[in-house]
């Protein structure tokens, strides 16, 4: 990719991804294999902007291999002693087998992304923030608003809770949702979780996941996230009395979610269904702490797993005490009444090599239309479909790229309506 890499006689045969800061003060993401096989204008525009990057004083290059691992090649190559890539991957993998995380680079949140012409492509766009003061907590949500929105017609307003670690901003970096809000026209909020008590949760290593680190409350003890999302849906949408920040169609208000953002959901859709109209939970099954619990009323729910999570088992978790995804579904199906007999749908494979493959089965017929549907992902690990590879695949897994899920989602989901 250039004389750097020829001194260093680096394999790049492994290499994914290139990530490269730009001038204006973005991070690109840029699809190795692809620049390499289309040639022409893409593989210049990478070429120019790594070298950009590398002769710029405060430019960024990390590289992204085909298992996930991230290097931050920068640093490397202006150090006063620059190996090869190889020496890199085999300094980390001998770190991880001992235990030694210190080495470990999460995936970096892009926010472009390269074009076959050689452009660059809009991958996030920036939030606004806001906050609210309650049970003695400053609760901070991000949020986009399309540029569609002129206040006077009513929009959707989608909710997208993060995963035990992460944060607003983690959610976004993950999803990219409001890149669907503004193609389809809805506000999207990403709020942080109440803080991670010290010593509780997965990660104990502080140098794999940084900054703000949050949780969601599923469970009737403690502080109450239920209420932290019911009074931001007041705030935001408004109520039968009091007017709301936007204007809200509050007939179309949804939550999604990851991991044990997706359980908290399973939550909503049990407790606050007089305010959310359907719920789709990534990877985050039913908590067995939840199905004492009699459902206000029916409500369509989407789950979508893979069958190799590491983090939570498709068979269910003991210890984390989550249901097996075959017993949610077979839970709310029950609540629902829906159809024993789902319509079944096989998606074709569209990246030979991506080892996962998707079937989506939609139990119809509930209560009130209702349904409960299912996205079977074979293959995947503890990620979100079509999103990055955030930590390495011997750690969480693999990313599913056979499917838009965020897309897929809201046409299962955009006609749902709050019943009167």
């Amino acid at each position: 990719m250039g004389s750097v890499d020829k001194e260093l006689r680096t394999d790049l045969s492994q290499l994914k991804y290139v990530f490269f800061s730009t001038n204006d003060e973005h991070l690109v993401r840029a699809d190795y294999g692809k620049a390499v096989a289309t040639g022409g204008a893409m593989l210049a525009g990478l070429q120019q902007g790594y070298a950009d990057a590398l002769s710029s004083s405060s430019g960024a290059v990390y590289f992204q291999d085909s298992m996930g691992f991230m290097y931050d090649w920068g640093k490397n190559v202006r150090s006063g002693a620059p190996v090869d890539w190889d020496q890199m991957r085999s300094e980390m993998m001998a770190a991880l087998t001992a235990g030694d995380f210190s080495k470990l680079i999460p995936s970096y949140p892009f926010d472009r992304y390269l074009k076959e012409d050689g452009s660059l492509g809009i991958a996030s766009y920036p939030l606004q923030h806001g906050s609210l003061e309650l049970d003695g907590l400053t609760r901070n949500y991000y949020y986009y608003v399309p540029s569609s929105y002129d206040g006077k017609t009513p929009v959707p307003l989608v909710f997208s809770f993060h995963g035990i670690h992460s944060s607003g901003y983690g959610q976004q970096s993950l999803t990219k949702l409001e890149i669907l809000a503004e193609k389809e026209g809805f506000i999207v909020v990403y709020p942080d979780g109440q803080p991670i008590p010290e010593g509780v949760g997965i990660l104990q290593d502080s140098s794999m996941i940084v900054g703000y680190q949050g949780l969601w409350n599923f469970t009737d003890f403690g502080i109450s996230d239920l209420n932290f999302v019911s009074v931001l849906i007041d705030k935001l949408a408004g109520t039968d009395t009091t007017a709301g920040e936007f204007n809200i169609d509050r007939s179309r208000i949804y939550a999604t979610g990851m991991s044990n953002g997706g359980i908290f959901s399973h939550k909503l859709a049990i407790e606050l269904s007089d305010k959310i109209a359907a719920v789709a939970c990534v990877t985050g099954p039913l908590a067995k702490v939840l199905t004492d619990k009699v459902p206000a009323r029916p409500i369509t729910v989407i789950q979508a797993s893979g069958d190799a999570d590491p983090i939570l088992p498709w068979n269910g978790n003991d210890t984390l005490g989550t249901l097996s995804v075959d017993d949610t579904i077979a839970w709310w199906k029950k609540v629902n009444r829906t159809s024993e007999t789902p319509v079944v749908e096989e998606y074709p494979v569209t990246v030979p090599d991506d080892p996962t493959r998707v079937t989506k089965y939609t139990y119809s017929g509930g209560i009130n239309n209702t349904k409960v549907i299912l996205y079977k992902i074979s293959q995947m690990g503890h990620t979100w479909p079509m999103g990055p590879q955030y930590l390495p695949i011997p750690l969480i897994g693999n990313v599913c790229h056979q499917i838009d899920l965020n897309q897929a989602i809201w046409n299962d989901i955009k006609d749902v309506r709050l019943p009167k």
